[in-house]
């Protein structure tokens, strides 16, 4: 078995088992699920299913037997083990496993990020490079679904609200993350490689501009400070975790967290992104 891909009950695993479908053999990809019933479509469109949790390194070791080729979507935050302690089991396990070859999912600039989603990103970098492993990892900068709530409550009257300030941005959506991470895995692995996937650099200013010329409508915007935004969030009733994480993300912004300028987005697809009007409209259809 050639591939192994994890997260793919999620919108980016499931987008690059996608993307890597349309050129290489089923038989030549498995997935990695936390259940038999979780991997039922999968086995019934074709793939090998592989049973293993990243909180149980032991799994994941049998999980990754006879696998070339590992595509580690990082875990979530918050979970009962830690996402790090879980990054470091998957990375263990891969080396336990024989596995050759690793594309991990990280953070844009990561080694450089004070972002409160930094530190475990940074910490599985490092372990990546001291494992032996061949690598590439693809510093994913910003999904524009992220912004999909902003984009509804705009076009329900509810105004453009946001709190990041200036700060710059290089959304892109999920499914152009996913197919770069696809051509990451298709592409040589001669050495190892780092990639700051991150598109065209826009505030939320020339985001609203581009929310009206997509819908043809004149819109408000709403430019916030931090406690302002944190307020109307309470307001509106988000649990506090919630709050907390998206008035972390907008100071990250304001504060040029997600500022990065590279072309190793277009470079690794083989073509220019999608222009962010034309985007927004594909998000909203």
């Amino acid at each position: 078995m050639t591939y192994l891909i994890t997260g793919v009950t999620g919108g980016l695993g499931n987008g690059v088992l996608k993307a890597l479908s349309k050129t290489v053999s089923h038989d030549e990809i498995a997935v990695l699920v936390r259940s038999e019933a979780k991997g039922l479509p999968f086995a019934e469109a074709g793939y090998a299913v592989r049973i293993g949790d990243y909180s149980d390194k032991e799994s994941l070791v049998n999980a990754f037997s006879g696998i070339e080729t590992l595509m580690f979507v990082s875990g979530a935050p918050g979970q009962a083990v830690s996402r790090e302690l879980q990054h470091k089991h998957v990375i263990e396990a891969a080396k336990a496993a024989g596995i050759a070859n690793l594309v991990y999912t990280s953070l844009a600039n990561a080694e450089g990020s004070h972002s409160v989603l930094a530190p475990d990103h940074i910490a599985t970098e490092a372990m990546i490079k001291q494992s032996g492993l061949t690598y590439k990892i693809l510093r994913n900068n910003w999904y524009l679904e992220n912004e999909l709530s902003i984009f509804q409550d705009a076009l329900v009257g509810k105004g453009f609200v946001y709190a990041g300030g200036e700060g710059k941005v290089g959304w892109a959506l999920k499914r152009e993350y996913a197919e770069a991470a696809a051509q990451a895995l298709v592409q040589s692995f001669n050495d190892n490689h780092i990639y700051e996937l991150s598109g065209p650099r826009l505030s939320y200013a020339d985001l609203h501009q581009a929310l009206e010329t997509a819908t043809g409508k004149t819109i408000d915007a709403v430019s916030m400070t931090i406690s302002d935004y944190k307020a109307a969030l309470v307001s509106a009733g988000l649990p506090d975790e919630v709050v907390g994480i998206v008035t972390a993300i907008q100071s990250d912004i304001s504060a040029g967290e997600l500022d990065v300028t590279s072309t190793d987005f277009e470079t690794l697809l083989g073509h220019a992104l999608t222009p962010v009007t034309e985007a927004i409209s594909e998000l909203l259809a």
